[in-house]
């Protein structure tokens, strides 16, 4: 699939800011849920804090202290610690938010929490020290349908172990709160950002797109460069370039034009002696060789015409054969022209057919009738027996529209820049000819201030625009 610079800028511009925007939004979700777990833990160490505070309380003091003593009730000792928890956290029970449960050293349970019922806080975390309180990670063994987890701190008084616990699940909700938020910002911001990439791609490129145009405007001229930005980028870099390119290549083109102009005019004056002294010899000789001289003299004259072509071509991309221009009614002119053909394409077994309105415009009557029987000669010569051709003209949109439209094999998409150079033969030929004669039609079109292009929905088809009278825009000769 092709893709555009532009695309291929604003796709990466677009991936790295989608990649930088991921990293960033783990990053926040990853310090929500630090900054969360961080406030469950001060919690449970505030709780631990004031619990071991009351532990100074001399009452307790001396329960621990007798807790190993056979004659220490070890029941008033729990209740006693079970009250203090129950007393220090039971303020903050929201539902099943804090749980505690108390062990004796050698692991056994012996009390926990009421909201616990007969379950008791596991303990197959790995530990984690802070500030003198062992934490970790459990599952609440209250569900067993789902896996909810708890955060768990650890306390020791004496004999006893205490383990008091706090449930994530409102900082999970926050959590997962913050997270669809995120997205939904990030789902924004990811949209904005395409469209900002394409549009810096877009910014970005608009000197090449110029570039571009410029470089389109001048192929039909002889002269003039590129502009140059002046801000020594790679734009104008790219300019200075093309710039050397093009007037090297404007060289050799004038010269390779001044060498064929130079050599049609050095021929053109021994093939007119070559077929004088032919005509005279004609004459003088039997019918056997008369029959040899035809058909030299048949190569000499075209020949001749190919010179004549040649020269005729140098002078209209020179603008220097069109005659002054006249109002001229191109519907008529073509008119005339189908019906006066009308015989040749009878004797081919072609038809010929027309279809004209009355159009004004201005131009050289001979070299626009030219036009037309340059691409209706070349519609004969590649359309079969029993085809058809089609001629048209017609006003439209400002400008006076002509086509002539055949019946015959076509022509390839890629040959359409290539038909209207010179000698160009793109089809497969019925009849030979010099490969002049649509550069030549192409060459009177543009010195009309026209166009002629070329489409193949078929066959093949020509498509004349010219400026109809009143908006003539071609150069009108003194």
């Amino acid at each position: 699939m092709n893709q555009t610079i532009r695309g291929r800028i604003a796709l990466w511009a677009f991936t790295v800011f989608l990649v930088l925007l991921a990293l960033e939004g783990a990053l926040v979700l990853g310090g929500l849920k630090s900054a969360l777990r961080e406030v469950a833990d001060q919690g449970l160490l505030e709780k631990l804090d004031d619990l071991s505070s009351e532990v100074a309380d001399s009452s307790l003091r001396e329960l621990l202290a007798s807790a190993n003593d056979p004659r220490t009730h070890l029941s008033d000792l729990v209740f006693e610690i079970r009250d203090r928890l129950d007393a220090e956290i039971g303020r903050d029970l929201r539902g099943s938010q804090i749980l505690y449960t108390i062990h004796r050293d050698t692991g056994r349970s012996i009390a926990r929490s009421g909201n616990l019922g007969e379950h008791v806080l596991p303990h197959t975390g790995t530990e984690e020290i802070r500030e003198g309180a062992s934490f970790r990670d459990e599952i609440d063994p209250r569900w067993t349908s789902q896996a909810i987890p708890l955060r768990v701190v650890e306390l020791r008084l004496g004999a006893f172990r205490i383990d008091v616990a706090r449930s994530l699940s409102p900082f999970a909700s926050i959590y997962l709160s913050a997270r669809t938020k995120l997205a939904v910002i990030l789902a924004g911001v990811t949209f904005v950002a395409a469209l900002g990439a394409y549009w810096i791609a877009s910014r970005a490129l608009s000197p090449v797109r110029d570039l571009i145009a410029e470089a389109r405007r001048l192929q039909t001229l002889s002269e003039g460069n590129l502009p140059r930005t002046g801000r020594r980028d790679e734009i104008d870099d790219l300019a200075g370039v093309l710039n050397d390119l093009l007037d090297r290549v404007r060289a050799d083109v004038l010269r390779v034009r001044q060498f064929t102009a130079d050599a049609a005019h050095e021929i053109r004056t021994p093939l007119a002696a070559i077929r004088g002294h032919l005509e005279l010899l004609f004459d003088s000789v039997d019918e056997g060789a008369q029959v040899t001289l035809g058909g030299v003299l048949e190569e000499v004259e075209r020949l001749s015409r190919l010179v004549n072509q040649l020269l005729l071509l140098e002078k209209l991309e020179d603008r220097a054969d069109v005659a002054a221009f006249s109002p001229i009614d191109l519907g008529s002119l073509v008119a005339d022209l189908v019906d006066h053909l009308g015989i040749v394409a009878e004797e081919q077994g072609i038809q010929l057919e027309a279809r004209t309105e009355s159009v004004e415009t201005r131009g050289d009557p001979e070299r626009l009738r030219q036009i037309f029987l340059n691409l209706i000669d070349n519609a004969f010569k590649h359309t079969p027996e029993g085809g058809r051709i089609d001629v048209e003209v017609e006003q439209c949109n400002g400008h006076a529209r002509a086509s002539v439209r055949d019946s015959g094999p076509g022509i390839p998409e890629l040959e359409f820049a290539r038909i209207f150079e010179r000698f160009s033969s793109d089809r497969s030929r019925r009849t030979a000819g010099t490969g002049l004669g649509l550069p030549i039609a192409r060459a009177i079109a543009e010195a009309h201030g026209g166009t002629l292009q070329v489409a193949s929905p078929g066959g093949a088809e020509f498509r004349l625009k010219l400026p109809i009278l009143g908006s003539q825009s071609g150069r009108s000769p003194d």
